[in-house]
């Protein structure tokens, strides 16, 4: 079954990958038929990537069942560090510039756990930066900031987003944890300070965050997102101020898409269990092309593959979400 598709390549849920394609043609391959996407309009001007939900420290997976890890291997060579690397260097292979870690890069914010993942980060191949999710700022845990520069990695704080600029597009990243709770937070100051990099961005912007903005004025859905008056009153004033802007968050381990206030806005799935995944973005002068691929390395699908069965069986629909959620060409306006 196809699960990735970009302009010059596709991807199967084995994992094989097969390029050279020419784009927005149809193929039949492995009995897969699919359509590769159109290139954006105008010249190719950089790849980045982002992975989220990493949850370095974590030592099982899932209900009904739920599957674990032997508790004989280190953290360092745990599942989820594992997954983690093998992220990194795909991106990196792929043509990814930069990295954008989303959040929740911790199981509980340990020590041992921020050290074991400023190291799995240090692997990057290219430049890493990164913001925290609401596993990484539960009660009891402790700063990680020192361990991950110490890697060479910086974090957005709660009050400023961290701002990178690649040829092309403006990243912003947000950090939307909020110490000892599992919503976000991205009210007052930080709004304001986010707003304000997308409009002086001079063009496109990309702004990257752990918590999805709920839809509903009420929680509705595991886990908590942003509240829904809040959320929304950032992504509209994003649109206002700078219309050519892409929105992408994790926390949720699915693969989502949606239209708001006239923005894309995704969600991406974790590194770490099924179907265990990174998102690339290639920028072209006329647009964005987003593509979820799928973690290839034996050794991560030999753990993320079984992990489709926990729900009893429900995860394997609910995650990755549609093809077309995944994968896809936007035209800046």
């Amino acid at each position: 079954m196809i699960f990735a598709v970009e302009d010059k390549a596709a991807q199967f849920l084995s994992g094989e990958v097969v390029d050279g394609l020419t784009p927005d043609t149809t193929y039949t391959i492995s009995g897969s038929t699919f359509r590769t996407l159109p290139s954006p309009p105008g010249e190719l001007l950089c790849r980045f990537a982002t992975v989220s939900d990493l949850h370095v420290g974590e030592r099982g997976f899932g209900l009904w069942p739920r599957f674990r890890e032997d508790p004989r291997v280190p953290v360092a060579s745990a599942y989820p560090a594992r997954c983690g690397r093998a992220a990194l260097a795909e991106a990196a292979a792929w043509g990814a510039s930069l990295v954008v870690a989303k959040g929740d890069l911790t199981w509980s914010g340990r020590a041992l756990q921020w050290s074991t993942v400023a190291d799995v980060l240090a692997t990057s191949p290219v430049p890493v930066h990164a913001t925290f999710g609401n596993h990484d700022v539960v009660p009891k845990a402790v700063d990680g900031r020192a361990a991950l520069a110490a890697a060479g990695v910086a974090v957005a704080s709660h009050t400023e987003p961290a701002v990178v600029d690649l040829p092309g597009i403006r990243i912003v990243i947000a950090n939307s944890a909020e110490d000892g709770h599992r919503r976000g937070s991205v009210g007052g100051p930080q709004q304001d300070a986010i707003v304000d990099a997308v409009a002086s961005a001079g063009g496109p912007a990309f702004v990257a965050m752990h918590h999805y903005v709920d839809r509903l004025p009420f929680v509705y859905r595991y886990p908590n997102g942003i509240p829904k008056a809040e959320g929304e009153a950032l992504l509209s004033a994003i649109a206002r101020a700078n219309p050519s802007t892409f929105v992408s968050a994790g926390h949720t381990h699915r693969n989502r898409r949606s239209s708001r206030f006239g923005l894309p806005v995704t969600e991406v799935g974790s590194t770490k269990d099924y179907p265990g995944v990174w998102a690339g973005y290639a920028v072209h002068e006329g647009g964005i092309l987003q593509v979820v691929r799928r973690i290839t390395d034996p050794s991560c699908i030999e753990w993320t593959d079984p992990t489709r069965n926990t729900l009893l069986g429900l995860w394997k629909w609910w995650s990755p979400g549609r093809l077309s959620w995944r994968c896809f060409t936007h035209r800046w306006p």
